[in-house]
């Protein structure tokens, strides 16, 4: 008599769980969590290690540019590789750069060990973008993404108020021995409770060749570089406002480095209202028309800022709060913007939803960095050139949604 060996198991995929969420969230963090929390620290920074303005912004462009550039490598090879062990092995060199990062010795040495970091911190927010696309789709996933963006958002509502707070008590070295700690958290979080979502049969060669295909199939794909650019150019204003804000509020008008953490994280406190409204309504309105609206708004506020920056930099008649009033529902509407781009992006991709992912990070970070490093060699301490990089910025994302998406859904 012969016996047949019973098949085995089919393992369940995971699903998009609360804790999943929130630990994705948390993965997602590290952008302005190494952005936000040393912002307060900048002029500081820029005395003790003996640098210009435009040195010490550098710090800042370099992770950028690193985090965006980044996940060309990070996108595919998540893709052949699988999610989780690209994370964990990104994760785990953070810590340690985060760590030389407090040791820094002048301001050369930081910029250098922030580029690290950032190439070092972008698998973790890349993959898990592409994790999201791995278990929902187009509604659904945008719904999904503005709930981790609304878990997301607390990070740059207490960064600078933690950064803030460490600064006045333990100094700005303390800041990145804090990061570390945070990494540390993170990884073993991720080691013990984060799942694999590629599914075996979309598994790419980690092949030149081959890569460089799926990225010209995304360029050539016109509503995808629409969504990219839109959500590219929010972002790029968001960076000129990381950029320019904290010498323009701390040095132009008196703000102490305390009193800007709490400007900064009232703004933020609209990104998550806005997160978690874009996550009731984008499966009851869709997610294409909540964007098509939602761009309106830098397309308006944005310029707004533009004139009154040019007219306060000649006169000085304007002071800081009439542009608060532009930059809070410009940066805000980054909650509706972000979210539906990706999620309209990428449902064209679940086969290679880890490069799709990466090219729009690298277009996020790397024009962002651009801006960025523009508002910070062109401050001559007025608010001009923050406004009109935030001008421009606001334009081209409405342009870059009418002209290459169009109507479609």
């Amino acid at each position: 008599m012969t016996t047949t060996a019973a098949p085995p198991p089919i393992k369940a995929r995971p699903t998009l769980t609360p804790i999943l969420l929130v630990l994705l969230a948390l993965l997602s963090s590290f952008t302005p969590l190494s952005i936000d929390m040393y912002l307060p620290a900048l002029p500081v920074i820029a005395v003790d290690l003996r640098g210009t303005a435009g040195d010490i912004q550098l710090t800042l462009s370099a992770f950028m540019i690193a985090f965006g550039f980044g996940q060309v490598f990070y996108g595919p090879a998540g893709d052949r590789f699988g999610r989780r062990p690209v994370i964990l092995s990104g994760i785990a060199i953070y810590v340690v750069t985060s760590i030389g990062c407090a040791y820094a010795a002048e301001a050369g040495h930081l910029v250098l060990l922030r580029f690290l970091q950032g190439l070092s911190a972008c698998g973790g927010v890349v993959l898990a973008r592409t994790m999201v696309r791995d278990l929902a789709e187009k509604d659904q996933a945008a719904r999904a993404m503005s709930l981790m963006m609304a878990c997301t958002s607390i990070a740059p509502m207490l960064a600078p108020l933690i950064g803030g707070q460490v600064l006045w008590f333990l100094g700005w070295r303390a800041i990145f021995w804090t990061l570390a700690a945070i990494g540390v958290f993170a990884l073993v979080a991720a080691y013990l409770r984060l799942p694999e979502t590629l599914r075996p049969e979309y598994r790419q060669p980690l092949v030149l060749s081959s890569i460089l295909k799926r990225f010209g199939e995304l360029f050539r794909h016109r509503a995808f570089m629409g969504y990219a650019f839109t959500s590219t150019f929010q972002f790029s204003a968001l960076m000129s406002f990381l950029s320019g804000s904290p010498f323009v509020f701390i040095e132009r008008y008196g703000v102490s480095p305390r009193a800007y953490g709490l400007i900064f994280g009232g703004m933020i406190v609209f990104m998550t209202i806005g997160s978690l409204l874009n996550a009731k309504f984008a499966p009851v309105f869709g997610a294409n028309k909540i964007l098509r609206h939602a761009v309106i708004v830098p397309a308006i506020a944005g310029p707004a800022a533009l004139v009154l920056g040019l007219i306060e930099a000649r006169y000085g008649t304007i002071g800081m709060w009439p542009f608060l009033l532009c930059f809070g529902p410009q940066i805000a509407t980054i909650s509706l913007i972000g979210p539906n781009s990706m999620a309209m992006a990428l449902q064209r991709y679940p086969h290679m939803a880890g490069t799709a992912s990466s090219l729009m990070g690298v277009m996020q970070f790397g024009i962002g960095a651009i801006f960025g490093a523009i508002v910070g060699q062109t401050f001559d301490g007025t608010i001009a050139p923050m406004t009109t990089a935030m001008g421009i910025a606001g334009l081209l994302c409405f342009v870059s949604n009418r002209l290459l998406v169009g109507s479609r859904n």
